[in-house]
């Protein structure tokens, strides 16, 4: 098959990796214009640059694949098929006819259930027990195309979504691959997604990592280890002697036993009272520090029994 491969993010790099290492016929890779990053603000170009690079290839970074010039280009490359994943940009009906075959996506979820941009954080924050990826048609509706393949998995209780979406990008590589299979042998018949059953998973806010210690304790780790890497599960470490400090959580687990004192307050145990139930926490990271274990921020902060950690705004 003749391949354009459309993608920007880490989600995206191992299905380029696979595709080219199924023998496919890579024709051209577009990925996004390099960024501003770090505190420097200096430019970095997309994993799917890098990745392109470090294969010897060369990526195209297009502000906008639906710009004339951009779909005649396409055009010129004469490609069977526009595969997709993770690249940033929505794609319109001229550049998806610009190949013989249109255009088919990688998403982070099972259709039609969490489409939009953080399928995988939100299968966590929702407390799914499994997940998966889809391979579908592109339209000019989000995430909404006829279906080709899916895969599923479970999600472990101890999984955060960087996680979960690393390991989801490997399971999809070998989708994307059967997909072009399925193609080439003239043997994908996509199915229609039932709308009854789409739900939405919006892009996060900075907001959506607050934790509310009233909430259960399972609610409260879904919450973290679906916000992490960012914006992260976020409260405010409060001694009692007055001293006060921003967190960011990124891993815990739900503790046995009863939650004594009131949400966020930590106990003899060094766990934390939740609404219901407590949580043992397993990785923290003080405001402006290094991402250490739970034992090394106790002993660094002094934490001791009837310390609380406050929700943000409380």
């Amino acid at each position: 098959m003749r391949v354009v491969f459309c993608g920007s993010g880490a989600f995206a790099t191992p299905s380029l990796r696979a595709v080219l290492a199924a023998g496919h016929e890579v024709v051209r890779i577009i990925t996004q214009p390099p960024r501003p990053a770090g505190r420097g603000g200096h430019l970095k170009p997309t994993p799917v640059f890098q990745t392109a690079a470090e294969l010897g290839l060369q990526a195209v970074e297009c502000p906008d694949i639906n710009d004339p010039q951009a779909v005649a280009d396409l055009v010129a490359a004469r490609a069977d098929v526009l595969c997709v994943a993770d690249f940033g940009q929505f794609i319109r009906k001229a550049a998806r006819r610009s190949v013989a075959m249109g255009a088919f996506n990688l998403h982070g979820s099972l259709l039609p259930e969490l489409r939009g941009a953080a399928p995988v954080n939100w299968a966590i924050l929702r407390g799914y027990n499994k997940t998966g990826v889809t391979t579908f048609y592109l339209v000019d509706r989000m995430d909404a195309g006829a279906i080709y393949l899916q895969a599923e998995t479970d999600i472990s209780p101890a999984e955060t979504a960087e996680e979960l979406r690393n390991r989801l990008a490997e399971i999809g590589a070998g989708l994307v691959c059967r997909t072009l299979d399925l193609l080439a042998e003239g043997g994908a018949f996509p199915r229609e997604q039932d709308e009854s059953a789409a739900t939405l998973a919006p892009q996060l806010k900075k907001t959506d990592g607050r934790i509310d210690w009233d909430t259960d304790a399972v609610t409260v780790r879904n919450l973290i280890h679906g916000t992490w890497p960012w914006p992260g599960g976020q409260a405010v470490f409060q001694r009692r002697d007055g001293k006060a400090v921003p967190v960011t959580f990124a891993r815990a687990s739900v503790a046995q036993g009863q939650a004594c004192g009131r949400g966020g307050e930590v106990d003899q145990e060094g766990c934390i009272a939740t609404g219901r139930g407590r949580l043992a926490v397993v990785e923290i990271q003080p405001s402006g520090k290094r991402l250490m274990s739970w034992r090394d921020f106790v002993n660094g902060y002094r934490v001791t029994e009837g310390d609380s950690f406050v929700s943000l705004g409380a």
